[in-house]
């Protein structure tokens, strides 16, 4: 059966000729030329659409005022307003009163509490395994049929990566779409961890390429002999060392899982480890890195350090040359940085792995004053247009197609949106991995670039992304301290005095990983892998039609 209307991700009706069509003036079924066409709105095809669970414009006198809960410390609004939220609510009918997390904690107390507002976005595993919870938030099936809809429809891999261990579905995560609609989009890239140095001293030592790690360890080299007051290289905190990982052979997550010759492991059994530990601890030791590095608390230490002038080279994201741009520019600095990426297509075993089954959740709580509201907005924001509309703006006046509708040309830097407007970061709400990242191939910015090298290599498995533990299970209790002691050992390894201290170091850490229950949780991701991997298979290659 052909889903029509938002690439058969997510049936959503049109009722109006004021409701934004997909992403345009037409809405047009994914595989064919096919055309919604608009009707005239009426009172009536209102009505009947708030029945259906159809997202129809809203009269401003009819907005319902939901409480929005942001678990995202990070997030640059802090309020719904600007030219894009009233789109936004003039399609949905919905507007919010907006908290933002002023700490890690806030959602969990509010969990605690039982009051958890209308609607709350988080990207937290274990708070995303706690809500979902028949007992606390409404499955995306029960809201549907209070919205007088037999069931919520989505694409079958999007239903099955989705699913919680009690067999409910009560969000679609953001950041992944099934294979075929990757494909549908070849100019859309992953994002991922990235490389930059800063033009100034870069240039200066001759703009040497850098086509392999050997390579950029002889630059960081020449640095340190050139310029002493500065740290050759550094990593982020937030983002940690994924782009090194990555050119060694894996950049698995912290506190997820990967797969070893067939087997679902925990990622402190990553074989990379070894490697990437021998050469951090290298590296260290020749003074190509401090232990500044490693007392880092916050995303924002690195941009100081480079915003000082001390630092030459960073471990961070691929958008990092231009998103830390700006901040140089803030600080009076001279210089700008330069994105990596030649590296990361031509060293020898580099691979990126992209495990992921999405990471943002979307959830209506059953303390939620309007379900049906709450629904009609989520769906609009998992819909094209939604998406469409969150991420770029408005058509004909932020962004057009291009010629072959593959890309969208827009006329401001996506990476630096006007804050008033609004736009962009609440299209983060829900992005299928594909809209949020189309806009840098009309940009062809280093951000593009990068993302670009880095899905080259790319290998998909989001089968390794469902294996999600539950938040109080003794599987969770394992993997955090897993992180806990990754986290503890990681430093010691890097920083200790010689070659034969971190080795002994590294083995130390596997063994206390096997003390606190390694095996076990390998044996339970073993035994999950297995199942879910077969049923993925059986429907990995379902398209458009289903």
């Amino acid at each position: 059966m052909k889903r029509k209307g938002i690439k058969s991700f997510i049936s959503i009706g049109l009722a109006s000729a004021m409701l934004l069509t997909a992403c345009g003036s037409s809405a047009v079924t994914s595989g064919s030329n096919e055309t919604v066409p608009k009707e005239e709105s009426t009172a009536e095809q209102t009505t009947a659409a708030a029945q259906s669970g159809e997202t129809a414009k809203a009269d401003s006198s009819d907005t319902v005022k939901l409480r929005f809960f942001n678990d995202e410390t990070w997030w640059p609004y802090t309020v719904w307003e600007g030219r894009i939220p009233e789109k936004i609510s003039e399609n949905t009918g919905v507007t919010f009163e907006v908290t933002t997390a002023a700490d890690s904690t806030a959602l969990n107390l509010m969990i605690a509490s039982g009051d958890l507002g209308d609607l709350i976005l988080t990207s937290d595993n274990a708070k995303i395994s706690r809500l979902q919870n028949s007992d606390m938030c409404y499955t995306l099936d029960e809201l549907a049929q209070m919205a007088g809809e037999e069931s919520f429809e989505v694409h079958p891999v999007l239903r099955l990566v989705n699913t919680a261990d009690d067999g409910n579905l009560y969000t679609i995560m953001c950041g992944y779409s099934p294979d075929y609609y990757m494909e549908e989009y070849p100019k859309a890239v992953y994002e991922t961890t990235g490389l930059v140095v800063r033009d100034d001293i870069y240039e200066a030592i001759g703009s040497p390429e850098i086509n392999n790690l050997d390579e950029f360890e002889a630059m960081l080299a020449e640095v340190k002999k050139q310029y002493p007051d500065v740290v050759p290289f550094m990593y982020n905190y937030t983002h940690t060392n994924g782009i090194i990982k990555m050119l060694l052979g894996s950049d698995a997550g912290i506190g997820g899982f990967l797969d070893v010759d067939g087997h679902a492991k925990a990622f402190i059994e990553d074989p990379v480890l070894e490697d990437y530990y021998e050469l951090m601890n290298d590296w260290y030791l020749k003074g190509y890195m401090t232990d500044e590095n490693f007392a880092f608390t916050s995303d924002s230490d690195d941009s100081d350090y480079m915003a000082a002038g001390k630092l030459f080279a960073l471990a961070k994201y691929s958008n990092t040359a231009d998103e830390m741009g700006v901040t140089l520019g803030e600080a009076g600095c001279d210089y700008r940085l330069v994105q990596l990426t030649d590296i990361i297509s031509n060293q020898p075993g580099a691979k990126h792995l992209q495990t992921t089954a999405g990471w943002r959740g979307l959830f209506v709580p059953k303390s939620c004053s309007d379900p049906v509201a709450a629904y009609n907005f989520m769906k609009f924001m998992y819909s094209e247009e939604g998406q469409c509309l969150s991420l770029w703006g408005e058509e004909g006046t932020d962004w057009n197609w291009d010629e072959e509708h593959s890309y969208p040309v827009l006329n401001y830097d996506f990476e630096s949106p006007t804050e008033s407007d609004g736009m962009k970061f609440w299209g983060w709400i829900y992005h299928d991995g594909v809209r949020n990242t189309l806009p840098g191939y009309g940009n062809e910015g280093q951000t593009f670039k990068a993302r670009e090298a880095a899905t080259s290599i790319s290998e998909t498995n989001p089968v390794l992304g469902m294996l999600r533990m539950g938040a109080d299970s003794e599987e969770q209790t394992i993997m955090n301290n897993l992180v806990e002691l990754y986290n503890n050992m990681t430093a010691q390894i890097i920083t200790a005095s010689t070659p034969e201290e971190s080795k002994a170091l590294y083995q130390e850490m596997l063994s206390t990983a096997k003390s606190m229950g390694a095996d076990k949780l390998d044996q339970w991701a073993d035994s999950k892998y297995a199942e879910k991997k077969a049923a993925y298979d059986e429907i990995k290659d379902v398209g458009a039609d289903y």
